[in-house]
């Protein structure tokens, strides 16, 4: 099995987290992460799944300093058809969905069964920064 995410990249989006990070380093059990999940509803389109404990939603909202539901959430979901990995060199494939921070569930449309797809609950800021908060296994 092949999976969407390689060490480096776990390594990069940690860096990027506690950079963000305002206080001293916590262990990395201290908050639950979200847990995200994708499926296809049906050929031209995919069901994503989350769930954000209001531990981590608390976290979230001191980390960026704005309110959790002030916060420019996003369904980005990677075409990984070609490639086995998200390289963030530029070139991977992606659309964002702008979502609702109360929504546990979004139905992305515009996909095409038979190409393999993942997705990231993320952060996309005005200037662009995108912060990655999970990513879905590839379907």
């Amino acid at each position: 099995m092949t999976f969407c995410v390689t060490l480096m990249q776990v390594h990069e989006r940690k860096e990027r987290w506690e950079r963000m990070e305002t206080n001293p380093a916590r262990s990395s059990t201290d908050i639950e992460g979200p847990s995200i999940r994708i499926a296809w509803k049906d050929e031209h389109s995919i069901l994503a799944q989350w769930h954000m404990t209001k531990e981590f939603e608390r976290e979230v909202e001191r980390k960026f300093a704005i309110p959790f539901a002030e916060l420019p959430f996003v369904l980005r979901l990677f075409d990984v058809t070609d490639r086995n990995e998200i390289r963030n060199d530029g070139t991977d494939l992606y659309t964002d969905f702008d979502i609702n921070h109360r929504s546990s569930e979004w139905i992305l449309y515009g996909v095409t069964q038979g190409l393999r797809y993942c997705v990231d609950l993320g952060i996309r800021m005005v200037d662009g920064r995108f912060y990655s908060l999970s990513r879905s296994q590839p379907i």
